[in-house]
């Protein structure tokens, strides 16, 4: 199963997502702290099933999951929730809401859970297997058929006269509901419009795909006819809106090459990653296509890396956003522009595993590699990139879970002046507060004391210095707040195991 967590505490969150990794073999496809993102993530990526806390900031669970009714999201729902919220938990049951996980949450408790609503959605697949909706959908996933099979669901699907063939399949990636309801009920009125046209419509709300299997009368002009219909009436009016599909169409004369030729309208949609003039794609048209040869944009990415290392927030937006840019300025062939966006995101991680342990692990929870292999347009390969970008540039994320207001601010003092010869009692005599009240609290909320959260924290700067710039070793200790560079030096190797020196060396 797809399944998406939408949880305000981040150690919960992140502690049932990795449960759910280590113990099952179903796919976290997304983390959310609100309802509101809950919403969003699940609109685009269409989970399964949303695992969600009731009380939330923004909007909390019970009213994501009326949006989710009103908006009729296929989408089975299990609450997360207190024993004192279990009363009001209930008047989730309206909504559809399968079952409860109640907390502390225990390994074998979500197990369990997950293997009833696993087994509720295999009832629900063979419930309609055998209908040509389903047959369809099978073409989609690549299932074998036996001849038996399939003159079975030829027959079924009423096509036993048809003499041809077309198969048109959209990709909706995160587009509304409302538009792809629209489409599909747009693509059954074309059987009207047709003589003698037989045509089914199935949706594959999990990959967000429809897909429409046309059988035609063996005339000459038909197909064409059919072709026309479909671009005037389901392609071309959204070529200028946000919320479009990408659609591609195979044809062919044989109903036992019928497998082949969905297989085929997949890769046609994920070969014209980079065309964005919105047309129907077809292989006479992507051969027609002029490709650029594409040239891997060293500089930028260097440009990337720098703003990294020195912390520069606003550098990191323009050089992420002017890489985008870049990778607009095509067509490039799709997988050059993969390994492209991959390698880009491979740099977010390398870079801050060195620099920053709190982002780094960040960024490994948003799986942005995933996302990025997974991609069917270039919106959802800029959309990986930019959620990368994001986090980067949003250092509010980095503690989130420290809740005393107090050690915010001697935070945000180290933050201002770490360059400076600070100590506790100069930052305590800030906050107006004793130097032994502070350090209680460092010690209760940050896990470490005053003097070992400032070291970390200059020889943090200090590492993005050494990496990103130039300046020499004893310009360096200066700027992080070291008046003697031998003794900073010593200070970074009994912390790292390597002198400033030979860190810089390394690639």
């Amino acid at each position: 199963m797809r399944i998406l967590i939408v949880e305000d505490e981040v150690m919960i969150r992140e502690g049932l997502s990795k449960l759910i990794k280590t113990h099952t073999g179903h796919t976290v496809i997304g983390e959310a702290c609100n309802g509101q993102e809950g919403l969003a993530l699940a609109v685009r990526y269409r989970p399964e099933l949303v695992i969600t806390d009731i009380r939330m900031p923004v909007m909390d669970g019970l009213q994501m999951i009326e949006k989710f009714h009103e908006m009729n999201l296929p989408v089975h729902v299990v609450i997360l929730s207190g024993y004192s919220e279990f009363e009001y938990a209930k008047k989730a049951i309206r909504f559809g809401v399968e079952d409860y996980l109640l907390k502390p949450l225990a390994a074998e408790d979500i197990v369990e859970v997950l293997e009833r609503i696993r087994n509720k959605l295999e009832d629900e697949e063979e419930k309609n297997a055998g209908t040509p909706e389903q047959y369809i959908r099978e073409l989609l996933y690549g299932c074998r058929q036996s001849k038996e099979k399939s003159r079975r669901m030829k027959l079924n699907c009423g096509f036993g006269t048809s003499q041809y063939y077309q198969l048109y399949l959209g990709y909706f990636g995160d587009g509304s509901v409302a538009y792809e309801e629209e489409i599909h009920e747009k693509l059954n009125q074309l059987k009207n419009a047709v003589p003698r046209l037989i045509l089914h419509v199935a949706a594959d709300k999990t990959r967000r795909r429809l897909i429409c299997l046309a059988g035609l009368p063996d005339m000459a002009e038909t197909p064409h006819l059919l072709c026309q219909l479909v671009e005037r009436r389901i392609v071309r009016p959204y070529k200028k809106k946000n919320d479009r599909a990408v659609w591609a169409m195979t044809e062919t004369e044989n109903w036992e090459d019928m497998a082949c030729a969905a297989g085929k309208a997949g890769i046609l949609i994920k070969e014209s990653m980079s065309l964005t003039e919105g047309e129907l794609i077809t292989s006479a048209r992507l051969d027609e296509v002029k490709w650029k040869e594409f040239h891997f944009p060293s500089d930028i990415v260097t440009d990337i890396k720098s703003a990294i290392c020195k912390g520069r927030l606003e550098d990191i937006r323009e050089a992420g956003e002017q890489f985008i840019r870049y990778m607009e300025d095509g067509p490039y062939r799709e997988p050059e522009m993969r390994q492209a966006y991959l390698k880009s995101i491979y740099l977010l991680l390398d870079t801050t595993r060195e620099i920053d342990a709190d982002t780094f692990s960040q960024l490994q929870n948003e799986d942005l590699l995933t996302k990025c292999t997974e991609a069917v347009t270039l919106k959802e390969l800029e959309q990986s990139c930019r959620d990368g970008l994001a986090l980067l540039c949003n250092p509010q994320r980095k503690r989130e879970d420290i809740s005393n207001y107090t050690i915010k601010r001697a935070i945000n003092h180290i933050r201002e002046h770490y360059k400076e010869g600070i100590s506790l009692e100069e930052v305590s005599g800030s906050l107006g507060i004793t130097p032994e009240y502070l350090s209680t609290l460092f010690n209760r909320e940050m896990g470490e004391n005053f003097s070992a959260f400032l070291k970390k924290f200059r020889l943090s700067h200090a590492k993005r210095l050494l990496k990103g710039t130039d300046m020499k070793i004893y310009e360096i200790a200066e700027a992080v707040g070291y008046t003697d560079s031998k003794y900073f030096a010593r200070v970074f190797k009994d912390e790292f195991g390597i002198s400033p020196v030979d860190y810089r060396q390394m690639d």
